[in-house]
């Protein structure tokens, strides 16, 4: 991984939880970077990007993710390419199945790296790519527009892995957890998805 893309995840992090809040202990689970209170509670959550399942490994966009308890219902979503120049990133679309296309366009304040995007998200965007059946990515960029995969009912993207155990880390010991279809998702469990659930609006 880039040591530019890492770090612009951790800058995008700390402006979203502030210089008030104290360190806190940081445990590595998977591609994500927790910290828990005393309660064990989660405080902040981030993974540094990564990509999507892309036709060109070479050319492919890449996302990562930051979350704080302070703002618990908003993440920063990274936007990034695996190399190369490209022209600023406009919007990213998300095509889930059965949501259809959700888009996200509004720029966080800090953009910390040039090859880089920041936007603002609402956490449920992310739960509604956890309970789908199926997404496309297309990254809307200087009047082009890429289009990747997210997740299919075959195969999931390293991007689409680390977005549910993002979530699975925020929502450890919740309802959440069990109705967004994450408990025991990275252990030796049945996947399920409870398909009663709908994120709210």
């Amino acid at each position: 991984m880039p040591k530019k893309i890492a770090s612009g995840v951790l800058v995008a992090a700390l402006a979203l939880v502030g210089c008030s809040s104290a360190p806190k202990p940081q445990n590595q689970v998977g591609e994500v970077q927790i910290t828990r209170n005393a309660q064990g509670e989660a405080q902040t959550a981030q993974f540094s990007p990564l990509p999507l399942d892309c036709s060109n490994p070479l050319r492919c966009p890449m996302l990562g993710l930051a979350w704080t308890a302070e703002k618990p219902k908003q993440a920063l979503l990274t936007v990034g390419f695996t190399r190369g120049q490209h022209a600023p990133v406009e919007m990213i679309e998300f095509d889930a199945r059965p949501y259809g296309p959700m888009r996200v366009r509004s720029l966080a304040a800090e953009q910390p790296q040039p090859n880089q995007v920041v936007f603002q998200v609402p956490i449920e965007t992310l739960e509604r790519l956890a309970l789908s059946r199926g997404a496309l990515v297309r990254v809307h960029s200087a009047g082009h527009v890429l289009e990747e995969s997210f997740l299919t009912g075959e195969k999931a993207s390293p991007a689409a892995n680390a977005v549910k155990r993002w979530l699975q880390q925020i929502y450890k010991g919740t309802d959440k957890e069990q109705a967004l279809g994450l408990k025991g998702i990275f252990m030796d469990q049945t996947y399920q998805h409870d398909h009663s659930y709908r994120p709210e609006r």
